[in-house]
């Protein structure tokens, strides 16, 4: 599998964790790595930053160092990916990969396309060529067919026959028995392979297995550790019954893998830095905690104090009909709290009636001492508990070293989890849409207008039209970010790119919104796909009808390397007119992210120094002592389905007016506030990734200043 260089270090020296140690000076000479084949095209600097990383994990058994490099193996893009070389329609070099969720296509090691097996409706090859037929959508009137180049035909046979058992595999309830025709078919060599048993299948085994009364042994690891220094001597053997199924069964003798960054003693020698400089990883979970005492009915009073970071040391799962219950525990917490420990309360609050989201918020601002009612050894399922929040939430705001620096501990924070991949795990757990109704969406004289099925606006957040020339809907919704400790609102309105059939109501939806913006992140089409029609006139031609009341005009056309800007003029039959601008960013491929992300900073600037500030629309307010609200007029921003590459957008913007005001930046509330307005925002882990690590990078390069600092409008 390909790594970035950092998470390839990080693996290596597990690696070497778990085959020499802990890391000792007198056994190990500073050349102890040259022997090992851990890196391709292995350097001596490359040797040193393993060697750093491997004093960090003293005291980690050959099983916890083993579980650690599974734990960050898995967050790669090619873990699980049977990956074979080809070329795109461009002749440029690229990996098509086969996977559980589907094929995948690899550009310089990045993801930029996936096709899942639900749209993917045909498979085939010819000669050198492999072909890919995807699902019509209810925009388009033709079948797309996309074909790649293989080395050769045998390569091309390889890759499909590869596909076909994927697909059965994952996607069959059963294996379909071959037809005799088929069989015979066979001598010619392109029979459809098929699989002895699907996934399916496998999982229902393994329930019936799980289900009956086994007994386990549990042991120590049999490797050798005897040259590191230090080392325990082995557990001793229990012998414990699970009779429950699903329960999960720990022993004070054997305790789950640790942690990789937790309560590691102090190196040997100087780390260098290495750490903090590159990986930004935290050392130590909690530094001090204090014991428990009985409270009475089982119950344990804990009291933990936050170590220099902030951190706690445990983490937990449930919340709302579900009991909230310890899920994961640092060793230097072990003393008191332990996974499956199921909490009462916490700081004297019940939790019985908290949703997961408020009891994290609980934990996370509480300063000082943290004190927890508790009661021990709960057994649970680990399924049915609801949301886990992953390790690097619980930071108080303005403890530790970072006290009256919130943006920079959140920034700390954000480095943390990208290093470590935890931050992409928080990202997966996000609902992608809310049970919230989208009825206007699915009215069958409506369907029509949407350009994927699967994306829909809330009713509640959508934007309804005045005069719409063909009604009152618009695959559109209204985005309130809103900037803490200030009056501002950064307004948007995300939607698809425009059908030829719905070009009317988005200039009626302009003109509305009294927007002087248009943000477009997106080419017309791309890989033989339309992803969004042309909804102005060119340059010098004549101006585009839009609506028996709207025509548009465009007066000039400027490329600027990775975008374009266009000015146009919107003209109303009553002899109202406005000048739009409109701004399209060519350099972000659909299911990719773009190449340079100081670009894309630069470009987000842009949006925000072009805003309206001027014209004010007022909010209806209820209340009629509330003093009334204005809002600027809303950035109109769209891509192709008006979720990714919109809601990518609308974060980098947010995060730069949070950073300017110095406020902290928390990615996924943010992420999280958008999807409670329209569902999906920000579609992938990658475009996630791409925003955070443009936000971090501008943030230690000085750039993220608000237009007002510059002095522009």
């Amino acid at each position: 599998m390909t790594a970035p260089k950092n998470t390839a270090l990080l693996l290596a020296s597990f690696t070497v964790q778990a085959e020499l140690g802990d890391y000792n000076v007198s056994e190990h000479p500073p050349n102890y790595l040259s022997e090992l084949c851990l890196l391709p095209k292995q350097t001596s600097e490359d040797e040193r930053r393993i060697r750093e990383l491997h004093k960090l994990h003293r005291g980690q058994a050959p099983a916890d160092a083993e579980a650690n490099f599974l734990e960050h193996a898995k967050r790669l893009d090619c873990y699980g990916v049977e990956s074979h070389p080809a070329k795109d329609y461009n002749g440029k070099d690229i990996f098509i990969g086969v996977t559980s969720i589907g094929i995948v296509v690899f550009q310089n090691n990045i993801r930029v396309n996936t096709f899942s097996w639900s749209k993917i409706v045909k498979i085939s090859f010819k000669k050198k060529q492999f072909f890919i037929q995807l699902k019509r959508e209810p925009s388009e009137s033709y079948d797309t067919v996309l074909g790649f180049n293989m080395r050769s035909g045998r390569a091309a046979k390889a890759l499909w026959r590869c596909s076909v058992e994927r697909h059965g595999f994952f996607r069959l309830r059963a294996p379909r028995r071959r037809p005799l025709l088929g069989a015979l078919g066979a001598l010619a060599g392109i029979t459809a392979p098929t699989v002895p048993r699907t996934e399916t299948q496998a999982l229902e085994d393994a329930r019936r297995s799980r289900s009956s009364n086994r007994s386990f042994v549990r042991r120590s690891s049999s490797r050798n550790r005897e040259r590191s220094s230090g080392t325990a001597s082995p557990a001793p053997i229990t012998a414990i019954n699970a009779s429950a199924r699903g329960a999960r069964v720990t022993t004070n003798t054997e305790p789950p893998p640790r942690e990789a960054w937790t309560d590691c003693a102090p190196p040997v020698q100087d780390d260098g830095g290495f750490l903090e400089r590159a990986l930004r990883v935290p050392l130590s979970y909690v530094d001090e905690s204090e014991s428990g005492s009985e409270t009475g009915n089982g119950e344990v009073c804990v009291r933990l104090t936050a170590a220099a970071d902030g951190r706690f040391g445990f983490n937990v799962r449930g919340g709302g009909p579900a009991p909230v219950l310890v899920s994961r525990v640092a060793s230097n917490t072990r003393a008191h709290l332990h996974e499956g420990d199921q909490v009462i309360s916490i700081n004297g609050n019940d939790v019985d009636e908290m949703t997961h989201e408020q009891v994290v918020q609980m934990i996370r601002n509480t300063r000082g001492v943290l004190t927890l009612v508790i009661k021990p050894n709960a057994v649970y399922e680990p399924e049915e508990t609801g949301p886990e929040e992953p390790a690097v939430c619980f930071v108080p705001l303005g403890s530790g070293e970072f006290e009256g620096d919130a943006l920079e501990q959140s920034m700390l924070l954000l480095g943390d989890g990208l290093a470590s991949g935890a931050a992409l795990k928080q990202y997966e757990t996000l609902l992608s849409r809310l049970d919230e109704p989208t009825t206007a969406a699915k009215l069958p004289h409506n369907m029509n207008k949407n350009r994927y099925r699967d994306i829909a606006p809330y009713d509640s957040t959508r934007v309804i039209l005045k005069n719409g020339p063909t009604g009152d809907y618009i695959n559109a919704s209204y985005i309130n970010m809103e900037i803490p400790n200030s009056d501002l609102v950064l307004t948007y309105i995300a939607t698809q790119g425009p059908l030829s059939s719905t070009v009317g109501d988005f200039w009626q939806m302009v003109w509305e919104s009294e927007s002087n913006l248009v943000v477009m992140l997106t080419v017309l089409s791309e890989r033989g796909r339309a992803k969004c029609h042309q909804y102005w006139p060119k340059t010098g031609a004549g101006p585009l009808q839009a609506t028996s009341n709207l025509t548009v005009a465009t007066t000039s056309d400027t490329c600027h390397g990775h975008y374009v800007r266009r000015e146009m003029c919107l003209k109303e039959s009553g002899g109202g007119t406005r000048c739009i601008t409109q701004l399209q960013y060519t350099a972000w491929p659909d299911h990719g992210v773009p190449d340079d992300a100081t670009a894309f900073i630069r470009f987000t600037q842009l949006c925000m120094q072009l805003r309206t500030h001027r014209t004010m629309i007022p909010t209806v307010v209820q209340e009629p002592d509330v003093e009334e609200r204005l809002l600027d007029p809303p950035l109109i921003v769209h891509c192709s389905a008006g979720v990714g590459r919109t809601g990518a957008l609308i974060l980098a913007e947010t995060a730069i007016e949070l950073i300017s005001r110095r406020q902290p930046f928390y990615p996924l509330d943010l992420v999280r506030a958008m999807r409670t307005q329209r569902p999906m925002c920000i579609q992938n882990a990658s475009q996630y990734k791409f925003v955070c690590e443009s936000i971090q990078s501008a943030y230690a390069q000085g750039l993220t200043k608000a237009p007002s600092e510059s002095g522009t409008n």
